[in-house]
């Protein structure tokens, strides 16, 4: 192999991964570093990234990301000199459910009102009037959050690779890793387009994590992608001023969201395990999202635009797993984002940071109680 230990094929820092994780990374690492970005596809954000329902919800995922998401709000929220248009818009989410959820939800509205205040538990009027397409034989309360928003997800994206390449981050796409090599002079990582040289490397590779941790001789995280499908349907209706409605209705889970031109985003919000790849729908997930959604409302779905299905990928626990493994030196892993990568990226980029120059943990994340011990590999 091609001596890359020093020269113009030495950086700093290579980040493998081209989705949200890895550009949030390459943004706030190369102000101080030399950053190259590792892309298997030929394109960024092939996977993952591009399949988001692309809502900014700040309560959702578990404690963890509440916290990294409420970090990264005013980021999202700042009028960066790069974009034509804000990140985000607003779009209040409605979680709902029947009678036999009542008790959860009336508990996830008074965890959720304290981080966001103006979360709220909402009965049957109102429920139906922020909602008029529900069904109240099967929906009876809900959870209302008006803080939640939709979020440009190609334009955070293209965002942060803007920024990191302002700070001379290089990009190679269609580099595929397939070989990481630790030695005096940090690693040697192979790929199909040639080695590059690094000091730390950055596993940011979503559902690929452990097979790139195992070449570096890491011990497995035990990360799972889950499948989750979506697809676009017409309605009659205009449902430009509707709610993001999330359906906790136990055996009829579904979500929908209003889209331009008449459209609604629709999902059966399904986990399904899978091994890494680039998932294609299922036509079965489809038809059952439509069933629920049917069920639950009175929208009478019956056709499908366009279909997708990503990969949202878990740590055993369900949390975010960032920061230097215990056993190789100079691997870093940045993975386990689950569905909630996108909204946390800007915190998670910060974390990143912070760790490679040797500094503590940002106030906003700090003040916020959230420490490197709750998002360490071996936690």
């Amino acid at each position: 192999m091609v001596d890359v230990s020093s020269g113009p094929n030495f950086f700093d820092v290579a980040v493998i991964g081209g989705g949200i994780a890895g550009v949030s990374v390459a943004r706030a690492v190369a102000e101080t570093h030399s950053v190259v970005l590792l892309e298997q596809e030929n394109e960024l954000a092939h996977h993952t990234t591009s399949r988001s329902a692309a809502v900014f919800v700040e309560y959702e995922g578990g404690p963890t990301f509440d916290r990294l998401a409420s970090a990264s709000r005013p980021f999202l929220e700042f009028e960066h000199d790069e974009l034509d248009a804000p990140l985000l818009d607003p779009l209040p989410m409605l979680n709902i459910g029947g009678e036999a959820e009542r008790s959860s939800l009336e508990a996830a509205a008074e965890e959720a009102a304290r981080l966001s205040p103006e979360v709220r538990l909402v009965a049957e009027d109102e429920l139906y009037e922020l909602a008029p397409m529900l069904n109240p034989g099967h929906v009876s309360v809900g959870v209302y959050d008006p803080t939640a928003a939709s979020l440009d997800v190609m334009a955070l994206h293209q965002l942060y690779l803007r920024k990191a390449r302002s700070g001379g981050a290089q990009v190679r796409r269609a580099a595929r890793v397939e070989e990481l090599t630790h030695g005096p002079h940090g690693w040697t990582v192979g790929t199909t387009a040639g080695p590059v040289g690094a000091q730390i490397v950055v596993n940011a590779a979503g559902a690929w994590g452990d097979q790139v941790g195992s070449m570096a001789g890491a011990r497995p995280i035990g990360l799972t992608p889950m499948r989750r499908t979506a697809f676009t349907s017409p309605v009659k209706a205009d449902p430009t001023h509707w709610p993001f409605v999330y359906s906790r209705v136990e055996g009829r889970s579904c979500y929908f969201k209003p889209e331009a031109g008449g459209q609604l985003l629709c999902s059966l919000s399904e986990e399904n395990p899978s091994e890494p790849c680039d998932a294609k729908p299922e036509e079965l997930d489809v038809a059952r999202a439509i069933d629920n959604i049917n069920h639950l409302t009175d929208l009478d779905l019956r056709s499908v635009g366009i279909a997708w299905t990503g990969l949202r990928t878990f740590a055993p626990d369900r949390n975010p797993v960032f920061g230097w493994d215990d056993s190789v030196d100079g691997f870093m892993w940045m993975v386990g984002q689950g569905g909630c990568g996108i909204l946390s990226s800007a915190a998670a980029g910060d974390v990143a940071a912070a760790l490679i120059r040797g500094q503590r943990l940002p106030p906003s994340l700090t003040e916020l109680g959230l420490t490197i011990g709750d998002l360490g590999p071996r936690r």
